[in-house]
């Protein structure tokens, strides 16, 4: 699965620890002890009360929710809003999930007869339906980035490398990673199959057009011969 914004209040945070790297020291009922992630702490400081969804820091009587949480622990610099360090690390965290059930259950590669590494990101936009970008600056072209609840113009693709890259969350790579955005999904045979399914969608729509215009031509009426006028 892959988590967006209306997701963050509903995460656990015993999930969003583990996330961190971070595995309850103790447990009493509903509370969780922790080491805090914020801190390289001698002893676990930190309780996570699982029937709230909240915690509580032994040693600074500071407490709070996910997000206040991950206000402490992010790099300012490299973050400015929690929401977006919670997303970052907890579909990381989903990702190696289902990577490492792909390695316990191997499923057979799917046979895709499109060489999808070559497939141009700008064609793949028209595809998800973009047909152009909302600006561009020699080879960077600027679409509104189509995995945002509230898409903006903040993807940026590079036409020489084929790679692409958000200005807003650091997000980049190629039409793989384009694709996971999406569809919140590692599993190759799922992304060869959306990929594949959304330049089809395309090269159909291309074919219609190419065949409407030849008809189009011949439907036109033949002009009136002018007549010579001796």
């Amino acid at each position: 699965m892959r988590y967006t914004n209306n997701d963050i209040r509903n995460i656990p945070l015993t999930e969003f620890l583990a996330a961190l790297g971070e595995k309850p020291v103790k447990a009493f009922g509903d509370m969780k002890l922790y080491y805090a992630p914020q801190r390289d702490d001698p002893e676990p400081m930190m309780a996570v009360d699982t029937n709230t969804n909240r915690w509580y820091d032994h040693a600074t009587d500071q407490s709070g929710d996910i997000i206040d949480l991950a206000a402490l622990k992010m790099n300012p610099n490299l973050y400015m809003d929690p929401r977006d360090f919670v997303l970052k690390y907890m579909n990381e965290y989903e990702q190696g999930k289902e990577l490492s059930a792909m390695a316990r259950h191997p499923q057979p590669p799917t046979a895709i007869s499109l060489d999808i590494k070559k497939v141009k990101l700008t064609d793949f936009m028209k595809a998800l339906g973009q047909e152009h970008p909302v600006a561009a600056d020699g080879n960077l072209r600027i679409y509104n980035a189509p995995y945002d609840d509230k898409p903006g113009p903040t993807m940026v693709i590079n036409t020489e490398t084929n790679l692409w890259r958000d200005t807003m969350s650091g997000a980049y790579g190629g039409i793989y990673d384009l694709a996971y955005e999406l569809t919140g999904s590692c599993n190759m045979s799922e992304l060869n199959r959306y990929i594949a399914s959304e330049m089809s969608v395309l090269e159909k729509s291309k074919e219609k057009e190419q065949k409407a215009e030849p008809l189009k031509q011949e439907s036109e009426p033949d002009k009136p011969k002018q007549k010579m006028h001796l």
